[in-house]
């Protein structure tokens, strides 16, 4: 069986190398940088499975793929539903999954309507692309509407009401084509300037109806969509409970960890539930781990090399500020084994940014 995934980054790379030792299986992954229609289409009809590294694809291209819709993984209305931030909130509310309250914004006067109805602060977003805190404006005065239209406006946004949270989760699982889900164990995450800069599992003191109830949401949403394939379910802890703040149909940044951390990853079992194969155990193989980017300058991570518990994965991308250049993770036998190995590593985050807990 052959899969395409339409992206070649690190995450399309890390979908293809968490299947090397099944022979039955074969990956190619295509390019969208240099995307042509006509090359496009010699690709799919190549593949007996098509899947994605991010939901960021361009229209063309969606308009290419519903020619072959059938075999998309996870499928088209899955992502378009992510592609837009409104469509994703309803989808979120009609599965019963608690979200901040929004309003669409088309103009200026939208946004002077956002703040009434919503209050300040508000976050405003724009519905489709945007990443890593890219496309979005918190507006904390009124007189700040002109600036965040300005900013970010002149298109389609959404204004979601600020949630008071008390920290950031996710919660990652897999479902098949017969609908059986594998859930993996829930992380922190701690973002710096709008990236994700670690993850951390376990998470210190979660309730357990909190962790009954994110993986009661993530399962009520894959199975409405008939989802197949890795999603991600970002989660605000508030003192009420879990709330939405947005959908990834993919694999994502904070379960990276999956890949030493657990029995399969989050990459190994996307790939078997394309291919209609038994999806591998979420269980965690230590008692404690870290996932830790790296951002902006790589050679700050080359100190991992010469510890044996961090495991040091470089994308192949030139330095840039605020780039995502790779990751760490570090796994432990204990919560204070793994702070003090993230420790060592301290320099790859921002100072001020770590916390151990």
């Amino acid at each position: 069986m052959k899969i395409g995934i339409l992206g070649n980054g690190q995450l399309g790379q890390m979908l293809a190398a968490s299947v090397t030792d099944l022979t039955d299986l074969e990956v190619s992954l295509y390019d969208l940088r240099t995307h042509e229609e006509s090359k496009l289409t010699a690709f799919m009809n190549s593949v007996d499975l098509v899947s994605y590294e991010t939901e960021n694809i361009p229209a063309e291209i969606v308009s290419q793929m519903e020619a072959v819709e059938d075999k998309v993984f996870p499928s088209l209305k899955a992502l378009k539903t992510f592609q837009n931030r409104l469509l994703e909130k309803n989808a979120l509310r009609a599965a019963g999954i608690a979200t901040a309250d929004f309003h669409a914004v088309n103009s200026l006067a939208d946004v002077h309507q956002a703040i009434e109805k919503l209050g300040l602060p508000i976050v405003m977003k724009t519905t489709t692309e945007g990443y890593d805190g890219k496309g979005q404006f918190v507006l904390r005065k009124p007189e700040d509407a002109e600036a965040a239209w300005e900013a970010i406006g002149h298109r389609e946004l959404i204004a979601e009401a600020f949630v008071p949270f008390q920290r950031e989760t996710s919660v990652i699982a897999s479902r098949d084509r017969d609908g059986n889900i594998n859930i993996w164990p829930m992380t922190e995450n701690i973002h710096h300037e709008g990236i994700l800069r670690y993850s951390l599992y376990p998470v210190a003191e979660l309730a357990p109806e909190k962790v009954e109830q994110a993986k009661r949401y993530i399962r009520d949403l894959a199975n409405d969509l008939d989802y197949v394939g890795t999603m991600t379910l970002e989660l605000f802890e508030t003192e009420q409970g879990l709330v939405a703040n947005e959908v990834a149909p993919r694999v994502h940044n904070s379960g990276h960890w999956s890949i030493e951390g657990t029995e399969a990853s989050q990459f190994r079992n996307h790939m078997l539930a394309l291919s209609g194969k038994t999806l591998g155990s979420t269980d965690a193989k230590y008692a404690s781990v870290a996932m830790v980017n790296v951002v902006g300058e790589e050679d700050s991570s080359l100190k991992a090399d010469g510890i044996s518990n961090a495991y040091r994965h470089s994308y192949g991308k030139e330095a840039r500020p605020a780039r995502k250049l790779g990751h760490i993770t570090v796994v432990a036998d204990s919560v204070a084994e793994r702070n003090q190995t993230v420790e060592e590593l301290i320099d790859v985050i921002p100072e001020g940014v770590w916390k151990a807990s």
